[in-house]
């Protein structure tokens, strides 16, 4: 029979992991812990109610005068939808990686597994518990909880980790693999890719655009055909929907038949000024990629210098110039799309003029927002300036998994933007 030493330690434990106090366990016995910790809050004596309905907390015995219960929480209920693996190099992962998991349990409960790889010339693992719970319910404070479990592996690549990680997973629920690294490397990854049903990752963390978006691109066209979902990509939405709405034959500023006649495309990105040059970021590579993928336009040729990408295209018997440029900003994100400028020749009332769309994202400001100076277009509502936004403020790392998780995407459009800002690193050698 259990002391009530033993019961007290009992309970301090299972009320550490449902408030998300992280619990050393051995690396050996995570999967035995994680069941007695449930077994113990769910063999524990409920919570008796007030008159407001509010929990009250109950004592026995001699543990009255301690800080201490025999009791669970009210209406705890354990739920897990998927299992993700966040795999992170960063030095702050168990804080920040970990607060990011806590965001998406509360959407999507799952048996969240923090893996975290530390380059040492000593290998060593060690291991933790925790729950995630949220209250759902107001009126009845009826708690969500799921799981997660982090594991950190000091040591050189991750075999050793992903070898812990697999027995971990839920069988017959999907396995995300989240590679919040900033290198896209085929080694490190393979260990993990055995036992993983889609992978997500972000280029906007990437060290090198380049290598990281052909790595992209030799995943997402594997025979493995696994899905594949960038985040960076993801943060592009707002952008392209931008642009193809201003291209809309229901409002100005441009309408279908200025399509064929886009001449210009200027895409400026955020770069602090910090005196080095800049390195081409992956996002505004995309976006330009997407265009040109969508429009059929053809590549003629690409040079890199001085921080600056550009790019001429051909579709018919025009010639697209484009460019991809530094903007001097500390307000906005490093590497993110800052403007777009959009340049055409379109037919109007039986002769040719020149159009031109902007989109920019202001500092301070989460939208994007749509002018034109279009002469078509004057004399109509809005005095010739065609006005309109795109919200970028649900555009978290939380939300964008989300989205991910909730559409599983296999996305041709994705693919073939890949293949074409491929090409186009490859031309600019």
């Amino acid at each position: 029979m259990s002391s009530s030493t033993d019961k007290r330690k009992s309970t301090t434990e299972t009320s550490n992991f449902l408030s998300g106090k992280l619990s050393q366990v051995d690396i050996q016995r995570i999967e035995r812990e994680l069941k007695d910790l449930w077994r113990a809050i769910d063999q524990a004596k409920p919570e008796a109610k007030g008159a407001d309905n509010a929990p009250v907390r109950v004592t026995e015995g001699k543990d009255a005068d301690r800080d201490e219960t025999t009791t669970k929480p009210a209406n705890v209920m354990r739920a897990c939808t998927a299992n993700i693996v966040l795999f992170s190099e960063d030095a702050d992962a168990e804080v920040q990686a970990s607060a990011i998991l806590d965001e998406v349990a509360i959407r999507h409960p799952s048996r969240a597994i923090l893996a975290i790889s530390r380059r040492a010339a000593e290998q060593r693992l060690e291991a933790w518990v925790s729950a995630r719970c949220h209250i759902a319910d107001s009126k009845s404070l009826k708690q969500i909880c799921s799981e997660q479990i982090t594991v950190r592996y000091d040591g050189e690549g991750t075999k050793e980790l992903a070898s812990v990680v697999s027995p971990l997973v839920i069988n017959d629920l999907p396995v995300i693999l989240w590679w919040r690294a900033n290198r896209l490397d085929r080694g490190y990854l393979e260990p993990f890719s055995r036992f993983v049903d889609m992978l997500i990752v972000d280029s906007v963390r990437a060290a090198d655009s380049k290598s990281f978006i052909k790595e992209m691109f030799s995943i997402a066209t594997s025979a493995s055909q696994r899905p594949l979902f960038d985040l960076n990509w993801g943060r592009l939405i707002p952008w392209r929907r931008a642009i193809a709405d201003a291209f809309s034959d229901a409002a100005p500023p441009m309408s279908l038949p200025s399509l064929p006649g886009i001449s210009k495309v200027s895409i400026a990105y955020a770069h602090a000024d910090s005196g080095e040059e800049a390195a081409i970021p992956a996002q505004p590579l995309l976006l330009l990629s997407w265009l040109a993928s969508r429009l059929g336009w053809h590549r003629d040729s690409a040079t890199f210098a001085g921080g600056k990408f550009v790019a001429a295209f051909t579709s018919g018997k025009n010639t697209i110039n484009a460019s991809i440029e530094p903007f001097a900003s500390d307000k906005l994100s490093e590497g993110a799309v800052c403007s777009v400028i959009i340049e055409a020749e379109t037919p109007c009332n039986g002769k040719v003029i020149s159009e031109r769309m902007i989109a920019e994202q202001r500092p301070g400001s989460p939208c994007i927002y749509v002018l034109s100076d279009s002469e078509c277009h004057k004399g109509e509502p809005g005095d010739g300036v065609g006005t309109g936004a795109e919200s970028l403020i649900e555009l978290t790392e939380a939300r964008l998994i989300d989205f991910a998780m909730e559409s599983l995407p296999d996305d041709a459009v994705f693919r073939q933007t890949l293949e074409c800002t491929v090409k186009l690193l490859d031309a600019a050698k």
